[in-house]
């Protein structure tokens, strides 16, 4: 988490290229994937885009729900990074599905935070909101105070946008 993401894109090609040669299925989809979170950082989410797309392909081929979720929650985030609100929500849901079907606490809350985010982006405030009371739900049933922060966070920007001032900065003071 040192934030140099051009030498960790370095690094990961060069364990792509090996789990290439070993014929490690598991490992190269490991690897598309974090190339692909490493180009969403550097702000290149067409790139980021196209490793997340071989991550989910390689997850579903070879039966990994977690790692099919992952991929699905990762492509929503940058879809919604680029601006594209509706293509991240239907990725998001399909995270959701799969983390519901594992029981996947933590990834179910940050899902709902991130929908609640994307439907925020799009100016649907009360989907927005409904999504983040869960995502805040889970977060503390969970004990997982970075979520627990960051749903205050936005579900206090999305009462603002409503015109709720009181109720934005009671939800920021938490945050």
């Amino acid at each position: 988490l040192l934030g140099d993401y051009r030498k960790s894109i370095e690094y990961l090609e060069k364990s792509l290229k090996i789990a290439i040669e070993m014929g490690d299925r598991g490992g190269e989809g490991a690897a598309y994937g974090n190339l692909g979170n490493s180009y969403q950082r550097l702000g290149d989410y067409r790139k980021s885009i196209e490793y997340l797309e071989k991550d989910l392909k390689i997850a579903t081929k070879i039966c990994d729900r977690g790692g099919e979720g992952k991929a699905y929650g990762n492509l929503g985030n940058s879809y919604r990074l680029l601006g594209d609100y509706r293509k991240s929500i239907e990725y998001l849901e399909k995270h959701l599905k799969i983390a519901r079907e594992i029981g996947d606490r933590g990834g179910e809350g940050a899902t709902y935070g991130n929908l609640g985010n994307s439907y925020r982006l799009l100016g649907d405030y009360g989907k927005s909101i409904e999504c983040l009371e869960k995502a805040l739900k889970i977060a503390t049933e969970i004990g997982d105070r970075g979520g627990e922060g960051k749903a205050y966070g936005i579900l206090g920007n999305s009462y603002r946008l409503l015109g709720d001032y009181r109720k934005s900065i009671e939800y920021l003071e938490k945050h």
